[in-house]
């Protein structure tokens, strides 16, 4: 089998009047029930950026404003079987009515509340610096089939 690494996005919408975080809890697998932001597959043509607008809008319904890119993350699944290069935004502005997610259920959760959630295990690594207004991360990390963190 021919091995592939994948480029992705990954947004998290703030609510910044009502400190809420939006989050996807996954209804397939792989990691199916554990909560992550909205985003998926950059397709060959198109640009990283509107790749990122586009997941936004069919994940939840929302027209996405301006995205500030606070982090590039390569995981490697612990059977070497999946790559992902994804890129990881944060959206404080955004327009519409949200829908009901084809990928999951979404869920607003208050920012003091969001380690209580069922958090991908990378995501929960890495929400603190995503929601910090001036830090940006670069990683590479090994993860286990519920992307918790090996290496």
């Amino acid at each position: 089998m021919e091995k592939s690494i994948t480029i992705g996005t990954v947004c998290f919408l703030i609510d910044v009047e009502e400190q809420k975080v939006l989050f996807l809890e996954r209804a397939s697998e792989p990691m199916k029930g554990l909560f992550t932001g909205v985003g998926g597959k950059t397709h060959f043509e198109e640009d990283i950026y509107d790749s990122c607008l586009r997941e936004i809008k069919e994940e939840t319904g929302y027209d996405a404003g301006q995205l500030q890119l606070k982090g590039v993350i390569k995981t490697i699944s612990e059977q070497r079987d999946s790559s992902w290069i994804l890129f990881v935004y944060t959206c404080r502005e955004y327009t519409g009515q949200q829908i009901d997610s084809p990928e999951g259920k979404l869920h607003w959760v208050p920012i003091d509340d969001i380690y209580d959630q069922n958090l991908i295990g990378f995501i929960r690594e890495i929400i603190a610096d995503i929601l910090e207004e001036t830090t940006f991360i670069e990683a590479t990390l090994e993860h286990d089939k519920d992307g918790e963190v090996l290496n």
